[in-house]
């Protein structure tokens, strides 16, 4: 007997309405089922068949099935849900975030039995914090043609900001430029997005940090390296990257879980959503600003924390959100804004984020100040003049994040090479990657082939910091080479 069933392969309106809704239904109904029956289950069998003959039907070669936002994308085409099956989308949905991951991918060859010990790993990894041992427990168990989606493995959906990255890139530099860049071209939609609805979504919000956490979880410390670029053509949604980045990674340094790293990189990287109320005249005023506008400029953290409070619920993620949004401004010497009753114990998260804002500001090209601070000079003040601003273990762990010279150093060592630090060295603060500018015997190392220290070696000291003023390069566009 032939089969009678539409051929769906090529089909991206039966997948939307169609094969789309069936597989989502049927992978929360086994989800379900598995958590409740043994896998021998005759009625758990024949779900595992009906979803192998739905994946069957939408593949040619992979399927790939992530939720973004409200929706589900199959192969990159939406697949739109029925009001009746609203609920089961959201509650999928739901599974894949607690998990921190936006959906699977189904490659050719896939059984009933892989399928099944999938579903069995998802269910014994129900959180975000186990959940980061899911790849090892899927290869433990033998599957390989059932890969969790992760965030940076979304370029099924065209629409999104976020991009999947280049392939082409090598090595932990070229990961970190493309994670920046994405994460600069997800803050601009999200803040633009929040100008217009007056509330931030968080789940875009959520897909544009996960890179980050992951890359910082990974040790791949030149990303920190990259927040010291300044001359970047959107600076403001670029502050806000660096922020989230620098805090994940000062978080990282205090023992936060991954669950709460990712809660503070959120955060972080809406810690200004106050400013969207601000005129843009008075945010780029070159000259002092008069009482009314520093009047309307004071008060962007208790609009931000009010844009926070009108979302729906109250969870953990929004508690951090409103205390980083009212908190950035205020210090642990109790100065700051806006002006509290009385002595107030800050949020953990808000010491962090008024760290590393202040950070990533001192160095920034401002209209107000001839030339921005470097990032040595900023951790100078920061550790010593302005140390009691901030709480002490904040201050290590952003030493332990930028290092003792952050990225943007220029070096004289005390056998005479002139180097460049480009990005910190998370075991020895002290010696970072450092891209090497001169040699002792006034040889310079050609453009094409660079001489990179990584990291500076043992038998190197450094002898003295250059001033910028001193150097004839352009070191932003060093940094980001």
């Amino acid at each position: 007997m032939s089969d009678r069933r539409p051929d769906t392969r090529h089909d991206a309106s039966a997948i939307e309405s169609l094969v789309g809704p069936q597989l989502v239904m049927r992978m929360l109904g086994l989800l379900k089922a598995i958590r409740l029956y043994d896998l021998s289950n005759q009625a758990v069998r024949e779900q595992l068949d009906q979803a192998l003959r739905l994946i069957a039907q939408s593949s040619q070669g992979e399927l790939v099935l992530v939720a973004m936002g409200q929706c589900f994308y199959l192969n990159g085409v939406r697949v739109r849900a029925e009001p009746s099956q609203a609920a089961s989308f959201n509650a999928l949905t739901a599974e894949f975030e607690k998990r921190n991951l936006l959906g699977l991918r189904f490659l050719d060859g896939l059984d009933a039995d892989e399928l099944a010990a999938c579903l069995r790993a998802l269910i014994d990894h129900p959180d975000a914090e186990r959940a980061a041992h899911l790849p090892e427990a899927l290869a433990a168990a033998g599957v390989v043609r059932v890969v969790p989606v992760t965030m940076d493995e979304i370029a099924a959906v065209n629409s999104d900001p976020v991009q999947a990255p280049d392939a082409s890139s090598e090595g932990e530099r070229g990961r970190a430029r493309e994670t920046h860049g994405r994460a600069v071209r997800g803050a601009r939609e999200v803040i633009l997005a929040t100008a217009k609805s007056g509330r931030p979504a968080l789940r875009r919000v959520k897909r544009v940090v996960q890179p980050i956490v992951d890359t910082i979880m990974r040790n791949e410390y030149s990303v920190v390296g990259l927040t010291a670029i300044k001359s970047h053509d959107e600076y403001t949604y670029a502050h806000c990257v660096n922020v989230s980045i620098l805090s994940v990674a000062i978080g990282q340094c205090l023992g936060l879980s991954r669950p709460a790293l990712a809660n503070l990189g959120v955060a972080a990287l809406l810690h200004d959503l106050g400013k969207l109320t601000v005129p843009a005249d008075v945010l780029g005023k070159p000259g002092k600003l008069t009482p009314e506008e520093w009047s309307r400029m004071v008060r962007h953290p208790i609009e931000g924390m009010k844009m926070v409070a009108r979302m729906p619920g109250l969870s953990p993620l929004t508690v951090d959100m409103m205390n980083v949004s009212l908190q950035h401004h205020r210090m642990c010497d109790g100065k700051g804004y806006p002006r509290a009753s009385g002595p107030a114990r800050l949020a953990t998260t808000s010491r962090i984020v008024a760290a590393a804002d202040c950070f990533d500001a001192m160095t920034a090209h401002r209209e107000y100040r001839k030339r921005p601070f470097t990032g040595y000079q900023a951790l100078q003040l920061m550790m010593s003049a302005d140390r009691g601003r901030f709480d002490p273990a904040v201050l290590w762990a952003l030493v332990k994040t930028v290092g003792l010279y952050p990225a943007g150093t220029l070096m004289r060592t005390t056998h005479g090479f002139l180097v460049l630090s480009l990005y910190p060295n998370p075991n020895d603060s002290r010696r970072p990657v450092c891209r090497v500018l001169s040699r002792s015997d006034g040889t310079t190392p050609s453009e094409a082939a660079p001489e990179i220290w990584d990291p500076m070696p043992a038998e190197v000291t450094v002898a003295s910091v250059v001033s910028p003023d001193e150097f004839e390069g352009e070191v932003d566009q060093l940094l980001a080479a």
